[in-house]
């Protein structure tokens, strides 16, 4: 039986050590699912720093709540990745400043070097069917600019 193309996907992933920033960058995505939306509304989860995620809360009181709630919350979001990689949560009471710190920052616009679309065109270069290749190089090109720290506008470059 065939393996199923998530599989090929992580193996690509693997390939190019980028398997643990996905899992992380998956992490900070599956917050709101896995702590459900009261939580969330509260919650904002806004970096890893090795293995450890930096979650900001809205008050005193829901981080208390928060860190009661730790063990379960970082099984779950665990469970929810491919490869566990957040070892602690640390929440902030973040107070008034809150609702500021929210608002989803503009990523810089980052590109990607000439050595990095030859490597991406390597790897989707196998690829026989068109369109699968136009969506697994869109994807590749997303997951590094991602790594980057940018934004991925789904353009050429």
């Amino acid at each position: 039986m065939p393996k199923p193309i998530s599989d090929k996907l992580w193996e690509v992933f693997s390939k190019l050590k980028i398997e643990k920033n996905i899992c992380e960058y998956l992490a900070l995505e599956n917050w709101p699912k896995v702590v459900g939306d009261t939580l969330a509304s509260h919650t904002y989860p806004k970096f890893i720093k090795n293995g450890t995620l930096y979650v900001y809360v809205d008050s005193g009181v829901w981080t208390q709540e928060l860190n009661l709630l730790k063990p379960k919350i970082l099984k779950d979001l665990n469970d929810s990745l491919k490869y566990p990689v957040i070892k602690d949560i640390i929440f902030l009471d973040k107070g008034t400043s809150f609702k500021k710190t929210k608002r989803i920052q503009e990523k810089p616009k980052i590109k990607l070097s000439l050595r990095e679309e030859e490597r991406v065109a390597k790897i989707v270069g196998v690829i026989k069917d068109e369109e699968l290749k136009a969506i697994f190089e869109k994807y590749i090109k997303s997951l590094l600019i991602l790594q980057k720290g940018g934004k991925y506008d789904g353009k050429k470059g």
